[in-house]
């Protein structure tokens, strides 16, 4: 073996051994892990395996050097982009209801669904009963991710770029649908950025052959987050900007300002930051910063500011403010600065001991969930292809992604893989299939190649299948958790909350109640009897009782 091959296999070992010591060493070993930290808790249920099986395929692609299949799907992958996409469409789409069963799993999910059911009924905010609200909504969301009026209206507080993108998915009743083909779109992206960046297009096809191999990518597909439609839209900001003419920096613009306002906007500003500084940087760089900005600046103001002072003005003064709402202009002006700064202290933080053990947390999922080695060759490929500005300026924007969420005083919570390293993601695929079809002399270059592909294809089959079983496993564990009601039958669903188990996410409900099955937040057995379904509902029958579950009430 090449000196090369011998560096990244003792590198990617060490990486799993490092990572068990500090799961084991994070989540205070032998001690159990409260659901109530899910973090963690997902770290030691999964990650340990995840670095143990890295650790397996580093070790077996090495014994088995001498087994090299005559196979070359970099190649078969670059010449088949489109194909491989609808292919992993396919997948994915499947995977969401056998892995998954199409269940928003975390509160954030739901949040985007219920918000895209809004914008594909026409409306900008549900409408509930005024007198059911604190039943339908649970305490632990109220101004935290969802605003509701004493009228009944409901809305999220999150931007609503992502809620538009789901709309018209929400709206054919398949909002399961939208990540798979963004995460689809993204392979054919990969390949032709990686194709044009290196002028190879073996480098596009080991670009998607990473992309696909890595459990994480997939894993973020099988969710609702926005991290998806955030990759998706940050590398189509960054191909359009290769070429820096007018109608592309317009479009780079548009687009990067629908990236913007996805959830929030910090994925997208610490990823185009290092573009936005090459650009006034470079020759004519005013008029192009111009370009640039007239691109953002619709969207920006209309679904950005526009959107935030929807808000502001629907939730009213919840929040202490240095003058009067109904002030003049100038005075409202100093509430909307005096909310934006206590928004602004609540997500940002300096980095102590807990964030950077946070963000480390991140890292160790970020090489368990992709192929072995994969950001220690995407680091030599940025090496290599520093003189390229387009690849130098991707790892200038996952280092940037890196280093701006050290600032973030909160760990990921749920999500299948590095949630906040996923909207720069498309950086390591990219820069590592740039170093893999040009970067190294023949000899090392041949059999450094040999070693990563079979690297790659053993995490696609490995790595994929340990890791979707992880997902149903817990998704199961989960989903029995919630009373058992019958689909398509009209029923109240009560739910006991139970945060250490994060059953208020349950309380998923339609915007305009038009589902048959409506989930409430328990009180007591007996205020849920007298206050609900004595009140409202006096000819329901219980059909399903369980004190620490919740009950089912059928209407007749």
């Amino acid at each position: 073996m090449t000196r090369w091959t011998r560096v990244l296999a003792a590198l990617s070992a060490f990486a799993a051994l490092f990572s068990i010591v500090f799961i084991l060493d994070n989540t205070e070993f032998p001690f159990e892990v409260r659901r109530l930290l899910v973090f963690q808790y997902l770290l030691r249920q999964q990650d340990i395996a995840g670095a143990v099986l890295m650790l397996a395929l580093v070790l077996g692609a090495w014994l088995l050097r001498r087994r090299d299949p005559r196979l070359d799907p970099a190649a078969f992958l670059g010449r088949h982009a489109w194909a491989v996409a609808a292919a992993s469409f396919a997948g994915l789409c499947l995977a969401m209801f056998a892995v998954v069963h199409g269940h928003a799993l975390a509160g954030d999910e739901h949040l985007a669904i219920f918000q895209s059911r809004v914008f594909a009924a026409g409306e900008l905010t549900a409408q509930f009963p005024r007198e059911l609200v604190y039943r339908l909504v649970p305490t632990f969301y109220l101004d935290r991710w969802l605003i509701a009026t004493e009228t009944g209206r409901v809305v999220s507080i999150y931007w609503p770029g992502f809620a538009l993108l789901l709309a018209p998915f929400s709206l054919v009743g398949a909002p399961w649908a939208c990540n798979p083909l963004l995460a689809s779109l993204t392979l054919v992206l990969l390949a032709r950025t990686a194709t044009r960046l290196t002028s190879d297009e073996r480098a596009g096809g080991w670009a998607m052959l990473f992309a696909l191999a890595s459990p994480g990518f997939a894993g973020m597909a099988l969710s609702y987050f926005s991290m998806t439609a955030h990759l998706f839209f940050n590398l189509l900001f960054a191909w359009l900007l290769l070429e820096r003419t007018p109608r592309r920096l317009l479009a780079a613009g548009l687009v990067g300002s629908f990236a913007l306002v996805q959830s929030n906007p910090v994925p997208h500003l610490l990823f185009a930051l290092p573009w936005i500084v090459s650009i006034a940087r470079g020759p004519d760089g005013r008029r192009r910063l111009a370009l640039l900005g007239a691109g953002y600046a619709p969207l920006v103001l209309l679904l950005g500011l526009g959107w935030w002072l929807f808000l502001r003005e629907l939730q009213g003064s919840s929040f202490p403010l240095p003058y009067a709402p109904d002030g003049d202009l100038l005075h409202r002006l100093v509430n909307l600065a005096a909310y934006l700064h206590y928004e602004i202290r609540k997500v940002f933080t300096l980095p102590g001991a807990d964030v950077l053990g946070y963000r480390l947390g991140e890292q160790v999922r970020l090489w368990t969930w992709t192929v072995p080695g994969l950001p220690l060759l995407a680091l030599a490929g940025w090496w290599l292809w520093r003189a390229s500005d387009g690849l130098r300026l991707l790892g200038v924007s996952l280092a940037a992604t890196l280093l701006g969420y050290a600032f973030v005083g909160f760990d990921q919570g749920y999500g299948w893989g590095a949630r906040y390293v996923h909207s720069a993601f498309g950086a390591l695929p990219i820069l590592a299939g740039a170093l893999m079809a040009k970067g190294l002399p023949d000899l090392q270059g041949r059999e450094l190649r040999a070693y990563v592909t079979r690297l790659a294809l053993y995490s696609l089959v490995f790595g994929t299948a340990l890791r979707l079983f992880q997902i149903r496993l817990f998704m199961d564990e989960q989903l029995a958790l919630r009373p058992p009601f019958a689909e398509g039958v009209r029923q109240i669903v009560f739910i006991r909350p139970n945060l250490e188990y994060y059953t208020p996410d349950f309380v998923q409900n339609d915007p305009f109640l038009r589902a048959p099955v409506i989930f409430m937040q328990s009180r007591t057995p007996r205020r849920d009897r007298e206050d609900v379904i004595g009140r409202h509902f006096p000819q329901a029958r219980l059909v399903y009782d369980n004190p620490l579950l919740g009950q089912v009430w059928r209407l007749e």
